[in-house]
């Protein structure tokens, strides 16, 4: 009977773990389509369905977006006054890595987000 509770429970736990999803606050490092590296703060909030995120950089600017996805994967897209864009990152263990871009370039860049 031991032996069911604890399979039971680690069913339960592994259910919960599936349902977990990328919402709360990171670090961000990246490097921009000229090479120069770049530090952000973002926030990813959960929204029905989808996520918000809000970027916000060291200049104080700030970038808002919205993504779909699940804690190993997230397709988003980002607009300010001068760029709109889209990314694809990769999540495990709290952090997250990938690629993104912006309308018109001809290249791609990589950015990591660590879970603060």
């Amino acid at each position: 009977m031991k032996r069911v509770v604890q399979v039971f429970a680690l069913l339960i736990w592994s259910t919960v773990a599936a349902l977990a999803d990328p919402s709360g606050n990171y670090d961000v490092k990246g490097v921009d389509l000229d090479g120069q590296p770049y530090s952000a703060e973002l926030q990813i909030v959960k929204s029905g369905d989808v996520y918000e995120l809000t970027y916000k950089f060291e200049d104080g600017t700030e970038q808002e977006g919205s993504a779909v996805g699940d804690d190993n994967f997230l397709s988003y897209g980002y607009a300010d006054d001068e760029e709109l864009g889209v990314g694809l990152m990769t999540g495990k263990d709290g952090r997250w890595e990938g690629v993104w871009t912006h309308l018109g370039a001809s290249k791609m860049s990589t950015e990591t987000w660590t879970r603060k």
